[in-house]
């Protein structure tokens, strides 16, 4: 099993429980690691690929948006008093 697909296996649980938990900053991890991979290879996904070079609005729109994303889930377990406005 490569090293991919280990990690694969080991993230599926751990989101599921939580999401069952509410940890919002573990989501909000995930969306962050998307963004590296996401810049480099220049693709994306929203419901499907979005490729840099062919949508370069799109593709950074969702690239943002992933951040946005990632940075509110985190914000909302630092400073649970806001996490209304945050999630």
């Amino acid at each position: 099993m490569t090293k991919a697909r280990l990690f694969n296996y080991l993230a599926f649980p751990v989101l599921l429980l939580a999401a069952v938990l509410g940890l919002y900053w573990v989501w909000g991890l995930l969306f962050l690691w998307w963004l590296a991979p996401s810049v480099i290879s220049g693709q994306t996904a929203l419901v499907f690929e979005v490729q840099r070079d062919e949508d370069p609005i799109l593709f950074w729109a969702v690239v943002i948006l992933w951040a946005l994303l990632g940075l509110m889930m985190i914000a909302a377990s630092l400073f649970p008093d806001y996490s209304p406005w945050l999630v």
